[in-house]
């Protein structure tokens, strides 16, 4: 068991440097266009393969954080590939019934660790930091799922939400990519305090992806 779980370890490292890869050149190349798409359609296969062996890995190991990392990152770009395909539902167009069901189980997912996080604060079996990094985790699924889940109870009134919900989603989740990257690195080599990094991604990235979101929606509304 143990040498599958090791080559499940490097399957899951390498569909991950794809993942980082492939969503840096979405991310940076023009949108709309052949190298956005292809970079995005491997993107999201390989963060398909991430969340697999993620779990298993996860599971395995009892590593709670990269059940969490794994979860959250998935969610949001299965939310931000599916914008793709939901972009009416200002108007007579339903979700699916696997939307739904990837919201609830986010949720739920997401219910358990802010659960947990509380427990491992009040009982102190883990440090402080890391308590908190688990509350703090917990909480922000909790919002992703229901930033995701909201438009199919209450529609949308902007004929763009599709395209801010794909932004957001996809930016999420390649924030929560690369969390889980910086904090093994600088776990295995010390490189800096390991809560830290697992907060820096999310310190800088969420900011910028506000700015950004702020400025194609000021962009749309001009039009």
């Amino acid at each position: 068991m143990e040498k599958a779980i090791q080559y499940i370890l490097y399957l899951h490292i390498l569909v991950g440097s794809i993942s980082l890869i492939s969503g840096a050149i979405s991310i940076f190349s023009t949108k709309g266009k052949t190298w956005h798409r292809q970079s995005g359609k491997l993107y999201f296969y390989a963060m398909t393969a991430v969340f697999v062996t993620g779990i298993v890995i996860a599971g395995y190991k009892m590593n709670h954080f990269l059940f969490l990392i794994a979860f959250l990152s998935y969610y949001s770009v299965f939310c931000g590939v599916r914008s793709l395909k939901l972009k009416k539902l200002h108007k007579t167009q339903l979700p699916k019934w696997y939307d739904w069901f990837a919201g609830i189980v986010n949720t739920l997912a997401n219910a358990i660790f802010l659960g947990l996080g509380l427990y491992y604060l009040l009982s102190e079996t883990v440090s402080t930091g890391a308590a908190l990094l688990t509350i703090g985790f917990g909480i922000g699924g909790l919002v992703i799922s229901y930033t995701n889940l909201k438009p199919f109870i209450i529609r949308p009134k902007e004929a763009y939400h599709w395209y801010m919900s794909h932004i957001g989603n996809m930016m999420g989740g390649y924030i929560a990519t690369f969390t889980a990257f910086l904090s093994t690195i600088v776990t295995r080599y010390d490189l800096m305090n390991p809560f830290l990094a697992f907060a820096l991604p999310s310190l800088i990235g969420i900011p910028l992806l506000i700015f950004w979101q702020k400025k194609v929606e000021k962009s749309f509304t001009k039009r």
